[in-house]
């Protein structure tokens, strides 16, 4: 690049920010707010000082800070009494310290949740509480960027949240990264500060703030006014869930209750769960439900979100002429919610769970064609459904949300090594994007995470292989490649490369290097030397290895499988260091290197894995959810999946099923028919070795004749005029000809479940 052309691009460069700014300041000017929201905003804080003085955080005990049972705590308050920005969202260990609905208190979370009692739980909310109070100094002094935050004992978010409440002359009351980021960049925050990670958004927060005031006309906004135009700016609107939810259940109807009462309820696993809300374990709970379908119309009513739309409905079908069946969807009001599930929630012994509901219509309306959304729960998700159901574009739309999705910063609390099993089509690679995003970014909420986990990809921090029979040890860790001159010279793996750049983050370095083998001689130097790493801090790399259960484990990972273990990682109890056969460096795996692995089970059975990596590896069982799928039409796609799997368990194994991903993009009937066609009959042929007496068992039976209901049916042949004057017609025991439909009707589709 030429120095003309380098000019030219800096000052495009300047153009386009001095551009942005210009744009910012003119909606700034344009920009009015109700001075009532003001009032009741800074109302809402004042509360929470009046409940909470400054002086008194000193001597705030756990009881006063933890015990939510009481709705009176101080983390209740952070979260529930919608005092400024929301922080909801994650879990409870977000704020270090919280009772669990058992009544213990409680840090960590998942496998890292621990309960704490007498002495060890006053000393570590000692610390909680000191780290609290230190930083409300600092702030005051002025010396934020002094402010602990990469060693926070609760989330940055809440302590975000904290500093806001008592200093909002510093802080605003915005927490969203997807608002802080592009904010911090049309700002023009100093570069190192946007390029460090883990981001300190609690300094970011406050430079962007205190660059705002400089500005006009933010120079005489307050805080709130300044907080409601950013985020109106950049945050982006939240698109109101619709939902239908039953009204009758076995014999008896709720809709009289639902309407009188204005409220909706479920009435299934009646135990008040009031008392699990506000702490971490009301998943826990829910596991505890042995009807799936119950357990998933429970998660789904807990996840309701205030000024949600609900349709309070009942379904039934009815025969045509021709046998198919027409199912109808009643709907016999339609509601908002009063509030979400975790501020609303009420326990009644006839009702069951209730959410309060305000009716925007009421009254019957019939939707023939629809009626296949039988469960006690529906979250409507395609468009021309919820402009049907909700009477058009009455009650669609989007609101702005009272509570961003939060800045998340918290510990990855899973495994180091885990394997997503399952059978075909159950999302198993679909899921890893999500995982590796949580990985590395602690959590995927405000994360766009097909593009990140690209991202990540492109800039090394995540590789991705798949394993096949030929791969080998070579491939993997190091090995002996030609060096195009008739020689052979070592070349490290995918593994060893990526523990390399993971090694290299823990080191202590004076300077930083570009190229991999310069940072390798950095990490050989600091194994060799055996020098302290700290991981502390470092970030977190991913590889993914699809199909695992393809390639021969013990040959693939050799010695290495030994340090796959979490105690046997570099800087743990431990560690251990081997030295590699061809190279004879020394190697450890570090403990911010994660491995996720796939495995498809219809191929190859957990049983049959290398019992050395089945000890090394977590195993998340991956399996068909028909509740992910919607009824298409007259087709209830969720009972037509349910009732295949189950078939096929019966008949071979569940390692066997198929996963409700072959049918997410079913649109049609005619979809669901060519999904029928070209991916289900294939599958289960090679399944059951074109035993068609199985096939057609699973698929609703077998036809006598193609005009039969069915998809597979018997071929009748004219064994007379095929084989004309044949003597030994009499003798032969000819086997039954099975075909399959080449065009299926809505009948067939309907006798595999009905």
């Amino acid at each position: 690049m030429d120095v003309i052309d380098l000019f030219a691009r800096i000052l495009h460069k300047n153009w386009m920010v001095s551009r942005l700014m210009d744009n910012l300041v003119q909606a700034a000017h344009e920009f009015t707010l109700d001075e009532e929201y003001i009032t009741a905003s800074e109302s809402r804080r004042q509360e929470f000082i009046a409940r909470f003085p400054l002086e008194s955080l000193p001597t705030m005990t756990v009881e006063e800070y933890a015990n939510t049972s009481t709705k009176d705590a101080f983390i209740y308050w952070l979260e529930f009494k919608e005092i400024l920005g929301g922080i909801g969202g994650g879990n409870a260990s977000k704020f270090g310290i919280y009772r669990s609905g058992n009544g213990e208190y409680c840090m960590g979370a998942a496998s890292k949740k621990k309960e704490l009692s007498g002495e060890e739980l006053e000393a570590e909310f000692s610390k909680l509480r000191e780290q609290i109070v230190t930083n409300l100094r600092l702030a005051e002094e002025d010396r934020i960027e002094e402010l602990q935050y990469t060693n926070l004992k609760m989330w940055p978010m809440v302590m975000l949240k904290i500093l806001n409440i008592y200093y909002p002359e510093k802080f605003f009351n915005v927490y969203a990264r997807k608002v802080l980021d592009p904010l911090a960049e049309d700002l023009q925050l100093p570069e190192e500060l946007l390029k460090a990670r883990p981001r300190n958004y609690i300094l970011i927060q406050s430079l962007e703030y205190k660059r705002l005031k400089e500005m006009e006309p933010f120079r005489d906004w307050d805080y709130v006014k300044i907080s409601e135009f950013i985020w109106k700016r950049y945050g982006e609107k939240k698109q109101l869930s619709h939902w239908l939810i039953e009204h009758r259940y076995e014999d008896r109807d709720y809709l009289s209750y639902f309407t009188e009462r204005n409220v909706i309820s479920l009435p299934v696993f009646k135990q008040d769960l009031s008392g699990h809300l506000a702490s971490d374990d009301l998943g826990g709970i829910l596991k505890e439900v042995k009807d799936e379908k119950e357990r998933d119309a429970l998660e789904a009513f807990f996840s309701m979100e205030k000024d949600e739309v609900v349709g309070v409905k009942t379904t039934y079908s009815e025969k045509l002429e021709d046998g198919t069946l027409t199912y109808v969807l009643k709907i016999a009001a339609i509601g908002r919610l009063k509030s979400r599930a975790l501020d609303g929630y009420e326990f009644d012994e006839l009702l069951g769970h209730t959410l309060p509901v305000e009716w925007i219509e009421q009254g019957e309306r019939l939707l023939p064609g629809y009626g296949g959304f039988r469960d006690k729960i529906h979250q409507i998700t395609k468009k021309r459904d919820i402009k049907k159901m909700f009477n058009g574009e009455k009650t669609a739309g989007s609101v702005e949300p009272e509570a961003e999705t939060p800045l998340i910063e918290n510990e990855f609390t899973g495994p180091l090594n885990v394997i997503f099993f399952g059978p075909p089509g159950t999302g198993k690679t679909y899921n890893i994007a999500n995982r590796v995003v949580e990985i590395i970014e602690d959590t995927t909420a405000d994360v766009d995470v097909k593009k990140r986990f690209k991202d990540l990809q492109t800039e090394g921090q995540v590789q991705f292989v798949t394993f096949h029979q030929s791969f080998s040890y070579e491939d993997f860790i190091e090995g002996l490649r030609s060096d195009g001159k008739g020689g052979f010279k070592p070349k490290d793996g995918t593994l060893k490369r990526l523990a390399i750049e993971a090694l290299y983050e823990g080191v202590k370095k004076t300077e930083s290097h570009e190229k991999y083998v310069h940072r390798k001689q950095e990490v050989l130097k600091a194994l060799s030397g055996k020098e302290q790493f700290d991981f502390s801090s470092a970030p977190r790399y991913v590889l993914v290895i699809d199909e695992i259960n393809r390639a021969n484990i013990s040959k693939v990972f050799g010695e290495l499988i030994t340090l796959l273990e979490d105690d046997k990682r570099l800087t743990k109890e431990n560690e251990t260091m081997l030295q590699l056969p061809y190279t004879r460096d020394f190697l450890a795996l570090p403990p911010n290197l994660h491995i996720i692995g796939t495995m498809n089970t219809a191929d190859r059975s957990i049983s049959l894995l290398d019992t050395a990596l089945r000890r090394r590896f977590a195993f998340e069982e991956m399996m068909p959810k028909p509740s992910l799928l919607q009824p298409i039409e007259n087709i209830d796609l969720p009972a037509l999946l349910d009732i295949i799997n189950k078939r096929i368990e019966v008949l071979y194994d569940h390692d066997h099923t198929i996963g409700h991903a072959y049918f997410m993009s079913a649109e049609t009937e005619e979809d669901v028919y060519q999904i029928l066609l070209t991916k289900v009959v294939p599958l289960l042929q090679e399944y059951f070795y074109d035993d068609w007496e199985k096939i057609g068992l699973v698929l609703g039976g077998i036809g006598a004749s193609e005009d039969d209901a069915c998809i597979v049916y018997q071929e009748e042949i004219n064994v007379s005029r095929l084989f004309k004057d044949s003597y030994l017609l009499a003798s032969l025991d000819l086997p039954v000809k099975y075909r399959i439909k080449k065009n299926i009707k809505l009948r067939d589709v309907q006798r595999i479940y009905e």
